[in-house]
């Protein structure tokens, strides 16, 4: 069958048009209320939470990465003083990613000193593991160090320490580090 109706071979005329046909489909059951500027603000304002509660913690001074158990691959920030470790909300370092063998108030703490400049590692449950042992009482950190508290590991990744420390003005600061006001 042609393509167009009434068309000769021979006649190189276009027929004439037939009218444009409306067709009317069916609307959906349900709209979806999906909208743009609605799914960005939760966003936004979860950014801003972050960012106001970064900015009361102070600078970060290390960090710990989930190498391993729910929420692998997320990075968390350490500060000064004491970060403990937990599930709730109260926990400065929260671990909520669905691993319900970690204590929810606080099963660890990371406590960074400015004045020492150093990290130490506080077992405040049985079920703290460092490097593959059983974590007893404060033990300084140096960085790499592995620790386990449930099904989750991770590994101590410090900024901060001996050679750099935000609140101190170091002799090669102008050369190589920035200090934030």
């Amino acid at each position: 069958m042609p393509l167009y109706r009434n068309l000769n071979k021979e006649s190189s005329a276009l027929p004439a048009t037939e009218p444009t046909r409306r067709i009317v489909r069916a609307k959906p059951a349900v709209k979806s209320h999906f909208q743009p500027a609605q799914a960005a603000a939760p966003l936004k304002s979860i950014a801003a939470e972050k960012s106001a509660l970064s900015a009361e913690l102070g600078p970060v001074v290390g960090w710990l990465a989930i190498t391993a158990g729910p929420g692998c691959g997320q990075i968390l920030s350490l500060h000064y003083g004491v970060n403990d470790i937990g599930r709730s909300d109260k926990s400065r370092v929260r671990l909520d990613f669905g691993d319900v063998s970690i204590v929810s108030d606080n099963q660890a703490a990371i406590i960074y000193t400015a004045g020492s400049r150093r990290f130490y590692l506080q077992s405040v449950a049985v079920e703290v593991w460092l490097e593959g042992q059983p974590a007893r009482g404060s033990v300084e950190l140096s960085g790499g160090e592995i620790l386990q508290l449930g099904q989750t590991r991770l590994r101590f990744v410090p900024l901060c320490g001996p050679d750099f420390d935000w609140r101190h003005n170091d002799s090669h600061q102008g050369k190589h580090d920035a200090v934030c006001a």
